[in-house]
């Protein structure tokens, strides 16, 4: 009895191991590495936060998400500014395409405008209408990105610093 119980906690232990391990794998992905390393080279004051997304599923079955980093700093206001990072991959460029419908589409929250983005494949910048809050949401190869803030050129900046990072070849 009391090595069967030793043997089932082994196996319960080695088990955990093995998903803890898979989900730590997910999330460091070759490009998710890459796009925090670029991060960190241009703007090494700033650290993130890994989140978790808790949002109605995908449009596009396929998609699937890479990372979700907030990433902050103390500024020189005295204030700390934040950014969030979401970096999602679908299975071919249609998907992409589909992935970002609703907002090529305008059908976005109330108050929120959109203008198209020079960026990547395709993109877009969504603005509230108070100016309160940003979001530059883009498509590059197979590789669907959303960068928002509260300031322009903090998104701006992010989201050029993950669109340098994209291979599409």
């Amino acid at each position: 009895m009391r090595n069967s119980l030793l043997s089932a906690s082994i196996v319960t232990i080695v088990f955990g191991m093995v998903v803890i391990a898979a989900l730590g794998a997910h999330a460091e992905s070759p490009l998710v590495v890459k796009v925090e390393s670029a991060i960190r080279s241009a703007e090494p004051g700033w650290r993130y936060i890994r989140a978790v997304l808790n949002a109605p599923p995908p449009l596009v079955p396929s998609e699937r998400l890479l990372v979700l980093d907030t990433w902050d700093h103390p500024s020189g206001r005295g204030t700390r500014e934040s950014v969030d990072v979401m970096i999602s991959q679908v299975d071919s460029r249609t998907d992409g395409k589909l992935s970002l419908s609703p907002v090529r589409k305008g059908k976005v929250a109330k108050d929120w405008t959109v203008e198209t983005f020079r960026i990547g494949d395709e993109g877009y910048l969504c603005t509230f209408t108070n100016a309160g809050r940003l979001a530059i949401h883009f498509r590059k190869g197979m590789i669907v990105v959303r960068v928002s803030s509260d300031w322009f050129p903090l998104v701006k900046e992010f989201a050029q610093l993950v669109a340098a990072q994209i291979d599409t070849t």
